[in-house]
């Protein structure tokens, strides 16, 4: 007896083996798991193209509707036309146009843009395929039996009854009918008993080319394990660098396109890498930390930046694997009144061991960083550096802390209560206010001297400020940078709840320590800041005293630097701070003059105490150098700022509705005091809001 699979027998062998192939038919068995799988994907793809279709049908269905209103509309007003032509001439109406809106209903036309935008955005779906799973194999091949048992059934019946009609019509007709289909039987066999192959059916042809190779399908090619090793096993062959990061983000299931030839450095491996298309940088970033551990490295020793603007599948991933700033330089030693706060400042060496220099006058400054991240370090290496200047000096407002510390005997004015803050805040904010008009229309900023310093306001612990204290805060960032008053923001949370505004990105310097990673896009000012490389939330603060961990290191934004390079800031030991504190306190150091800076001459000065109200008007205008004109908006962020309880935007109140009783209620106290003074459009002022003119204010106190 031939055996199954051989290559020859007889007729009974053929016969058998066609029983058996009908078997494995019906049960499905001459289909492999490639089989099943193209026919789920073709079937999802009939599924997602009759969606798509029924989808666009409705679409044009629509557009058509639309279309028929939009004519019948315009036959409406074309008759509505004719009967007013018909009336005008008849002598119906005293004169005056057609009237009426030519043009198709707006709102039919807005409809009809909506629906061919959501049809040109079918148009551009692709079909995404859905993973094969053993389950899904499962349910598929069942599918496919059922489908072969009812083909079967339905095949049986028709036979049947056609061979029983030919009997009952014809004896003849059938006897012949059965000796034919015996005979072809009797071929098929003897041509099956040559050759008892079990027969393999061809696999289903795809409809859709995938994006990628789905799994048990003939296009998924089968690899062998590749296990990831840690990167010191790489030593100091590129080569084997490049395949220990290939296989660790394979790992995590990055798609990559290509690694590239990575680059040894001091600190470890730079490696350039390009993303396949199906990848971006946020899926990168997100499993940084695993790619850490799989290389064996520190868990924020993984750094990932986009490295071409121009090109956002092309990413720098930096691998640390000895850290950069072990040996840092030690911290330079400034002689007292030595610097210039005019002069830049380096904050802090960079990972490539750059220094990142910053000219700190007339900078706003803004430090986020948790307990731990390092900020004493980076707050007393700025005040060290203002300490040191002739023509600076540093102001410590700390309501709950030690603020300064060591170096807070070289504070100009220190404030350690909130109540304390607030008149320091305030004092300082009148005089920016008087620095601003004193100085002459061409001069742009205030000039610092020994005589008349700059300032800089080391504000922290922002949240123990009282309501008023933030506001004044708030109102010195707006106005201060130009009388060179500035301030240094040391806060854990860039929110607008803990600040009293929206400001994160309003300083020209800020410093991202290890903080949240919900601040990061909003001192970055991006909200892309994290898939860039902006990865301050991946440091780990000192957790306990004696472990620095990542304490120092930082990333900055500045009118120099806008990358995300990571950089570290060398701290000044306490020691040393009392002793150059000491040593500063000897030689002498700027203070503030109490004495008031002359108001401009151009300013009026009545014999008679002025009104609260017109002292507020004059003030707003000297804060903004004495302009022609002010806005009501203007003047209300002056008033606000000055008095917030007064002239304050109350809860749930619009912007529009805030200003509106800013103007009722200057009008109304300008009344009680007895003057009338004009306001109206301000011309010439981009959309020409309400607003004062001084000439109208200096003409009514005259």
């Amino acid at each position: 007896m031939a055996r199954a699979g051989g290559t020859g027998g007889g007729l009974g062998a053929g016969a058998a083996h066609l029983r058996a192939e009908w078997g494995r038919w019906w049960r499905t068995e001459d289909w492999s798991d490639v089989h099943v799988a193209h026919y789920i994907l073709n079937d999802q793809y009939r599924t997602w193209m009759r969606f798509q279709q029924r989808n666009k049908a409705e679409v044009q269905q629509s557009i058509g509707l639309l279309k028929e209103q939009q004519k019948f509309a315009r036959q409406s007003q074309m008759m509505q036309m004719n009967m007013q032509r018909q009336r005008h001439r008849q002598g119906r109406y005293g004169g005056g146009g057609y009237g009426g809106g030519m043009g198709a209903s707006p709102v039919i036309s807005y409809r009809m843009m909506q629906w061919a935008s959501l049809q040109m955005r079918m148009g551009q779906q692709e079909f995404r395929h859905q993973e094969i799973t053993p389950s899904m194999l499962q349910i598929g091949r069942g599918q496919v039996r059922s489908r072969r048992h009812w083909a079967a059934a339905a095949w049986f019946l028709a036979l049947g009854a056609v061979w029983a009609g030919l009997w009952w019509a014809s004896v003849t007709a059938a006897l012949v009918v059965t000796l034919l289909a015996v005979t072809a039987f009797a071929i098929a066999a003897a041509s099956a008993g040559r050759s008892l192959k079990p027969r393999r059916p061809p696999v289903p042809k795809l409809l859709f080319v995938p994006p990628t190779a789905p799994a048990h399908t003939q296009l998924a090619e089968p690899e062998a394990e590749e296990k990831p090793f840690a990167i010191r096993e790489a030593g100091q062959d590129p080569r084997a660098a490049r395949e220990a990061v290939r296989l660790a983000l394979k790992r995590e299931k990055v798609a990559i396109a290509e690694v590239l030839v990575p680059e040894q450095t001091a600190y470890g491996w730079k490696v350039p890498l390009v993303l396949d298309a199906s990848a971006t940088a946020d899926q990168l970033v997100g499993v940084l930390r695993r790619v850490a551990t799989t290389l064996r490295v520190g868990q924020s020793r993984v750094l990932a930046q986009s490295a071409d603007p121009e090109d956002a599948a092309l990413i720098t991933l930096r691998i640390l694997t000895s850290d950069p700033f072990t040996n840092a330089a030690p911290y330079p030693y400034r002689p007292p009144l030595s610097c210039s706060i005019l002069n830049p400042v380096s904050l802090g060496l960079s990972l490539e061991g750059e220094e990142t220099p910053v000219v700190l006058a007339g900078q706003h400054i803004m430090l986020v960083a948790n307990t731990g991240a390092g900020k004493t370090s980076m707050v007393q290496a700025i005040a060290e550096y203002v300490t040191a200047c002739r023509d600076a000096v540093i102001v410590d407002v700390d309501p709950a802390k030690r603020g300064l510390k060591a170096l807070a005997p070289l504070a100009a004015m220190t404030a350690r209560t909130p109540e304390e803050s607030e008149k320091v805040l305030e004092s300082l904010l009148e005089r920016a206010r008087r620095r601003i008009a004193s100085m002459p229309p061409t001069q742009d900023m205030w000039i610092p001297t020994p005589e008349e310093p700059a300032v800089l306001v080391a504000v922290e612990e922002v949240p123990q400020l009282s309501d008023r204290g933030r506001a004044l805060m708030v109102a010195l960032l707006r106005i201060g940078r130009e009388a060179m008053i500035t301030e240094l923001i040391i806060t854990q949370d860039a929110t607008k709840e803990v600040l009293g505004a929206a400001i994160a990105g309003v300083p020209g310097v800020r410093i991202l320590m290890s903080c949240r990673m919900e601040d990061v896009p909003l001192v970055v000012g991006r909200p892309d800041a994290v898939s860039q490389g902006w990865l301050p939330h991946m440091l780990v603060p000192s957790p306990v005293q004696g472990d620095p961990a990542d304490a120092g290191r930082f990333y900055a934004v500045t009118p120099l630097h806008r990358d995300p390079v990571l950089r570290y800031v060398t701290p000044l030991l306490p020691t040393e701070a009392a002793r150059l504190t000491q040593e500063r306190i000897a030689a002498g150091l700027p203070t503030l003059d109490p004495a008031p800076v002359p108001a401009p001459a151009a300013q009026p000065q009545p014999s008679a105490p002025l009104a609260p109200i017109v002292q507020q008007l004059l003030a707003a205008f000297a804060t903004h150098s004495n302009p022609e004109s002010l806005s009501v908006a203007q003047i209300a962020a002056h008033l606000e700022a000055a008095d917030p309880q007064a002239w304050g935007r109350k809860s749930g109140q619009t912007n529009r509705d805030h200003l509106a009783m800013v103007g009722r209620k200057i009008k109304a106290d300008l009344k009680a005091v007895g003057l009338t003074i004009p306001s109206g459009r301000l011309k010439g002022v981009p959309g020409q809001p309400s607003g004062y003119l001084l000439a109208d204010i200096q003409d009514a106190l005259s």
